[in-house]
């Protein structure tokens, strides 16, 4: 038979939160279909019905009407309901409003009034859920389970990323008063309430770049990628944040222990996205395009995670476009981009522009000029090291021809193609102009 709401109070890891329930005590024998921890005004549009929704209240309105109007919300969609933890957002007792609200709405509303992880309640209680369907139902309860759970990682997945997204932006969180403090402070509640500690943790931030879209498959492929990190983090036990970002990139922050190695969880993300990847690839078919993953630097407090994010976008983004995987690395850092990495930050400085323009404007003016494609040649040249025979070999050029254009490029640049300082002033400026592109 279901869990009933009764039962779910009487589990030990809920008793430990010291459960009273203050509206709906009637409904207690309703039947729990599965566990939310939601810290949004509008879950509504979130449920399908016979749910327990765990908050710490840090989102809920704060006027009578807009707590009534919340309630509403849940009764409407039929939750099994709502758990509140007290010391968060409301000390000692909940509002009257709210429990006016679920009194007149017959939804069963319940004070925790201690503090008890909210994961570890939505881990007893789902672990019932299975176990009496599978008991109850065999095989047809396997696949119903298998829906529940993909429904309720679908749901995490759209807490997360609502959460991730406003670390990233900087906005304000709903119900702050608008102070950065404030919003720190409420945006490390929400975590918690999700399961990830914010707080005094190394936090690292992780981006999946994905191919172009037309190669792989668009927002099911970001939200597919978004639950392999999931699936990964999950398996080498450390508590993440994990969601899309866009239609090619899957972001996640993962929270680690000061100090902790972060190699090896970020090893089991790119085996999971591995195997995840190959599970898509017909057999026989050769593998397309690989997803890149971007690694920051560990941040410490929550302000810093906005600039983690950054940089590991532009580390996954650069690697992506560069197309140079050769090493196939696991994961990518800025220090793994060397020269390329540097050259990226500085993109939008006026400084990296000037210095490519007097290194290579002439040529590239000469080539709009004339029609030549003497800054392809000169690129040859310096990626084969400055061999000539290799360069124009690598170019499928006639040596003689390919010496007649580098001294060409010798003519209108000014420069001796044998010094070792201008070859590596041409390269960087090389570099840097394809960066601009």
């Amino acid at each position: 038979m279901p869990i009933t709401l009764r039962q779910v109070l009487d589990l030990d890891v809920v008793r430990r939160g010291s459960p009273h329930v203050v509206a709906g005590s009637g409904r207690l024998d309703v039947p729990v279909r599965w566990v939310h921890a939601l810290e949004l005004t509008d879950v509504g549009r979130l449920l399908r019905g016979g749910e327990l929704v765990l908050s710490t209240g840090i989102a809920l309105p704060e006027s009578p009407s807009g707590l009534a109007d919340y309630v509403a919300s849940l009764a409407r969609v039929g939750v099994a309901g709502l758990a509140v933890e007290l010391g968060r957002r409301y000390t000692g007792a909940l509002p009257p409003a709210l429990v006016t609200a679920a009194a007149a709405r017959s939804v069963p509303l319940i004070e925790l009034r201690r503090e008890v992880a909210f994961i570890e309640i939505t881990e007893a209680v789902h672990a019932r859920i299975i176990d009496e369907l599978l008991l109850s139902r065999a095989a047809a309860t396997l696949a119903l389970g298998h829906l529940l759970t993909s429904q309720a990682e679908s749901l995490e997945r759209q807490a997360h990323r609502t959460l991730i997204s406003a670390l990233i932006e900087g906005s304000g969180f709903p119900g702050s008063p608008g102070s950065p403090a404030d919003d720190a402070g409420e945006a490390a509640a929400r975590a918690r309430a999700m399961g990830v500690e914010v707080t005094g943790r190394d936090l690292l931030a992780v981006v999946v770049r994905l191919p172009d879209p037309g190669t792989s498959g668009g927002q099911a492929a970001v939200l597919g990628a978004a639950e392999a990190v999931a699936g990964a983090c999950r398996a080498a036990g450390v508590p993440a944040l994990v969601g899309a970002l866009d239609d090619v990139r899957a972001g996640a922050l993962l929270s680690l222990p000061p100090g902790a190695d972060d190699d090896k969880p970020l090893r089991v993300i790119a085996a999971r996205l591995a195997a995840w990847q190959s599970a898509l690839v017909a057999p026989g078919a050769p593998d397309g395009p690989r997803p890149v993953i971007g690694a920051s630097r560990p941040a410490g407090p929550l302000r810093e995670v906005r600039e983690a994010f950054r940089e590991a976008r532009e580390v996954a983004d650069l690697t992506i476009k560069s197309g140079d995987d050769t090493a196939r690395r696991p994961y990518y850092r800025l220090p793994d981009l060397r020269l390329r990495g540097l050259l990226h930050l500085l993109r939008e400085d006026a400084r990296l522009s000037s210095f490519t323009e007097r290194e290579l404007g002439p040529l590239l003016s000469y080539d709009a000029e004339h029609g030549t494609a003497l800054v392809t040649d000169l690129a040859a040249f310096l990626e084969a090291g400055g061999n000539k025979a290799l360069a124009a070999s690598r170019a499928h050029l006639a040596r003689p021809t390919f010496y007649q254009r580098l001294r060409l490029i010798e003519r209108v640049l000014d420069v001796s193609l044998a010094d070792p300082e201008s070859r590596a002033s041409l390269h960087v400026a090389l570099l840097a102009h394809r960066e601009s592109r």
